[in-house]
Parts: structure tokens; C-alpha cells; sequence
């Protein structure tokens, strides 16, 4: 298909922007961890950040399966390892700000694990469903 579709453009900035949205709701709570909660903002308005993380999740996976839709079986199964992977990276870069208490801020990211488990799956077996492709 098409990469330069309008359609492939619009599910990638749909998934992107689901990302930086995740970046941005977890990213909050190891800043506020990190500054010893030194900005009011963050700490009173803790519940916008945690809903930026799940709205980011929800736009992410639709994004990520209408993205999916556009790509190769290659694309398809490198997509889904970096689903599975990135929460796992996010947990190991914030352990030294706050380890991995389930009561700190790396609790939203434990929780992520979750669902990018199910989207790598999902995009896996889109990925096994593809015709092969011609070199």
C-alpha cells in the first residue's frame, strides 16, 4: 500500500501523539518524584497527567492498529517489538528517580505493561495474517 497515504499519515500522528501523551502523563510523576514535589502544579493537578496517560494509552493502540493496517509484515513485527519493549525501557530509566515502588510514579508505568502487551500481540498476529511480500 501506499505509505504517503493521507489515511497512513493520520494513524501515525494518531499514535504519536497517544505516545507523547503517555511521555507526558508518566513522565509528570517522576518530575514531581525527582524535584521532591517542589512543583504545586504537578501535585495539584495530578489526576489531569493521569488522565493524559490513559487517554495517550487508548490513542496509542487505535492509532498503532490503523498504522499497522498500512505496513509490511517487517514493519509490522518490528512495530510490535517496540510496543513490548518501551514500557520495559521507561520502568529501567525511572529506576534510578524512584525504583520501582508500586506506589511511586512507576506504578503507571508497571500498568502500561499490560496493554502493550496485548497491542505487540495484536499487531503480531497482524502480522502473520499478511501476505508474504514480494522481493
Amino acid at each position: 500500500m501506499n505509505r504517503h497515504s493521507a489515511a497512513y499519515k493520520y494513524w501515525r500522528v494518531i499514535a504519536l501523539t497517544g505516545a507523547c501523551l503517555i511521555i507526558l502523563g508518566v513522565g509528570a510523576g517522576y518530575v514531581d518524584v525527582a524535584t521532591h514535589f517542589n512543583f504545586e502544579f504537578i501535585s495539584n493537578h495530578f489526576d489531569m497527567f493521569g488522565l493524559m496517560g490513559l487517554t495517550g494509552v487508548l490513542l496509542t493502540a487505535v492509532g498503532c492498529i490503523g498504522w499497522a493496517r498500512h505496513l509490511g509484515k517487517r514493519h509490522l513485527v518490528l512495530m510490535a517489538v517496540i510496543v513490548f519493549i518501551l514500557p520495559w525501557v521507561l520502568l529501567f530509566l525511572g529506576r534510578p528517580i524512584a525504583g520501582t515502588n508500586i506506589h511511586g510514579p512507576a506504578a503507571p508505568v508497571m500498568l502500561l505493561i499490560i496493554p502493550a502487551t496485548v497491542l505487540a500481540v495484536a499487531l503480531l498476529m497482524m502480522a502473520a495474517l499478511k501476505p508474504r511480500e514480494e522481493s
